[in-house]
């Protein structure tokens, strides 16, 4: 009766690091270009919230892979909210370099740019940074990893 518990619990161990071991894509480093900034500025947690949607993407668009991406943001223009001008859009280019994990040779490196219409309401709907970071995510996935999306 104890041999049950027992087995059961080392294929239980087995199977769980097996998951760990699986091989997967994911954002090793977010800059942001320290230059010119046009718009407002991001906010202390952008880095962070882009890091999470491009990689909740990834998840899907790269599973199986064992890559690392460093994102370098150049150029992030986002409405001010004392700005009036209609139809504005949100806009933001990066630099995507992937690199394979086991030896960190570089494979791709692109230049990506999504835009983000902004009719003045969409801070108040929702975080124009979100949304710009979605669309990173949606745009790597499309442009990087054509096959998986």
């Amino acid at each position: 009766m104890t041999r049950l518990p027992i087995a059961l619990a080392a294929a239980l161990a087995l199977s769980a690091t097996a998951v760990h071991a699986a091989p997967r894509t994911w954002v090793r480093d977010v800059t942001l270009n320290t230059g010119w900034r046009w718009g407002k500025p991001p906010t202390e947690d952008f880095v962070q919230t882009l890091r999470e949607s491009v990689d909740e993407r990834l998840a899907v668009c790269a599973a199986g892979q064992d890559l690392r991406l460093d994102i370098k943001i150049e150029r992030l223009d986002i409405r001010q909210p004392s700005d009036l001008r209609p139809n504005d859009v949100n806009f933001l280019d990066a630099q995507v370099k992937v690199r394979r994990g086991s030896d960190k040779s570089v494979l791709d490196l692109r230049r990506v740019h999504v835009e983000a219409e902004d009719d003045g309401l969409l801070a108040h709907v929702r975080d124009p940074e979100i949304v710009l970071s979605d669309a990173l995510g949606d745009a790597i996935c499309r442009e990087l990893f054509p096959a998986n999306t």
